[in-house]
């Protein structure tokens, strides 16, 4: 009886650790299938951005802007040093233009320029202010540019709706109006906004991917793991530290004062070259610009030149015709003392040829004048 009682002893023992053994088993393949399901769950096409492995946090892009500088037309028939030359006399305007039988046809822009090739320039569509060094102010119907000698300041551009404004050292502020985009860049850090994404770069390794159309959140530790929640289900997988943030582009130099596309220089006196009424005789206060201007065009051997003289409206036609002639050769016989050897033309155009209107008294001042064209091809 004793030996029945203990084969069934050694019996129940078998199948009891065949049941805990079957048991724990069973329980290890649940929890590994419940892991895969999750894992499985996790790669699907929602949870992953496109073009990145699962868990990955795209790095934010710093967006490449199109060169900002201003450059010289190299085919344009004024060249930088010879503007350069000429507007470092003191008390002269320069205004490039371009002149067909015998009128000009073309004289909308204005150049003021140093020695260094600091100075401003405008047309119509046009504007540049600049130190020579790289700093300055650049605008047209597209584009506004404001930069300091370090590559820091400010860049608009009207169409696309970019706005970059750039510190020295590569920090600051990049908009899209136009895609509603934002991308901010600190001393280590960055942050990307769009209307449905945000990407925060920490600067450590560690930072954040939000994706508020798929309800995403992809948070990188920075220490080899990142936290997916997906629809409010959250799973830890393994992933790489975050590469630092790069910087903003610096603005390109602002350039000395572009030449223009033109075949002449105008040349007037900043005080008009002023006459009194019914004179010919070059004022005191503009004797010293035409001897600066005289030495000038000595040094750079220019070879022929004319000279025009205006009238206002007082006085007969004929009268005025023969003041502006005499006004013309009057400026001419002033070079001519000062050693300028070029040949030289003058015309007259009597009143015909206003800059200003002649019902005042400040207008028919203006009138009263000389300019100077150099042809410059």
């Amino acid at each position: 009886m004793k030996k029945v009682y203990l084969v069934a002893a050694v019996l129940a023992l078998i199948f009891g650790f065949s049941y805990c053994y079957k048991k724990d088993k069973t329980e290890k393949t649940e929890t590994a299938t419940e892991k895969e399901a999750v894992v499985n769950e996790v790669k699907n096409e929602d949870m992953v951005i496109p073009g990145y492995a699962l868990g990955e946090i795209p790095s934010i892009t710093i967006p490449e802007i199109a060169n900002l500088s201003v450059s010289e037309n190299p085919d344009a028939k004024i060249t930088l040093d010879m503007t350069k030359k000429i507007s470092s006399v003191p008390g002269i305007t320069i205004i490039p233009v371009k002149v067909e039988n015998g009128n000009i046809v073309g004289g909308s822009y204005s150049m003021q320029i140093d020695k260094n090739g600091d100075g401003q320039y405008s047309d119509k569509n046009k504007s540049v202010q600049t130190d020579g060094n790289g700093a300055g102010q650049y605008e047209d119907e597209k584009v506004t540019i404001q930069r300091d000698e370090d590559g820091a300041g400010q860049y608009i551009n009207k169409v696309t709706g970019v706005i970059l404004q750039v510190d020295k050292d590569g920090t600051g502020l990049y908009t899209d109006n136009k895609n509603n985009i934002k991308i901010y860049v600190g001393e280590t850090n960055a942050r990307y906004e769009s209307p449905n994404v945000e990407i925060r770069n920490n600067g450590d390794g560690s930072g954040t991917y939000t994706d508020k159309s798929k309800n995403l959140v992809i948070e990188n530790d920075g220490k080899g793991k990142a936290k997916i929640t997906f629809n409010g289900q959250t799973t830890e997988v393994d992933a790489k530290p975050l590469e630092k943030p790069g910087k903003l582009p610096k603005l390109e130099m602002v350039p000395p004062v572009p030449s223009i596309e033109a075949n002449s220089l105008l040349i007037t006196s900043d005080s008009g070259i002023l006459f009194d009424v019914d004179k010919y005789d070059v004022r005191p206060e503009d004797e010293e610009v035409l001897k600066n201007l005289a030495t000038v065009l000595k040094e750079m051997n220019v070879k022929n030149f004319e000279i025009d003289g205006y009238t206002d409206s007082d006085g007969s036609d004929e009268h005025n015709q023969v003041l502006s002639e005499k006004r013309a050769n009057s400026v001419k016989n002033f070079l001519v003392s000062q050693g300028v050897t070029a040949e030289i033309t003058t015309k007259g155009y009597g009143e015909s040829k206003p800059v200003a209107s002649n019902d005042t008294a400040e207008g028919r001042q203006k009138n009263r004048r000389v300019e100077i064209i150099i042809p410059t091809i």
